[in-house]
């Protein structure tokens, strides 16, 4: 699969509001990643989960908050081109 076909095959926006509406305000955070792993290498942000870098690599160490917050991020960040 090359990367084009991955960007096709990454999740919209509309996946990102309606897991963020699913995970709600208590109990554990499952990860945003969607096994669709290419970093940009401009933007270092992942084109599958949308992430940074820096937010892949906090996820297993960072508190529930702030994985709320991570998925609040990513319902309105669009994937990089």
């Amino acid at each position: 699969m090359t990367i084009r076909d991955d960007i096709e095959h990454a999740p919209g926006s509309d996946f990102f509001v309606a897991r963020l509406a699913e995970i709600g305000d208590t109990g554990p955070v499952p990860s945003p990643c969607v096994n669709i792993c290419k970093i940009d290498p401009y933007t270092s942000v992942c084109h599958g989960c949308r992430r940074t870098l820096d937010e892949i690599a906090a996820w297993g160490s960072l508190p529930d908050a702030d994985k709320r917050w991570v998925w609040q991020q990513l319902a309105g960040r669009e994937p990089p081109i």
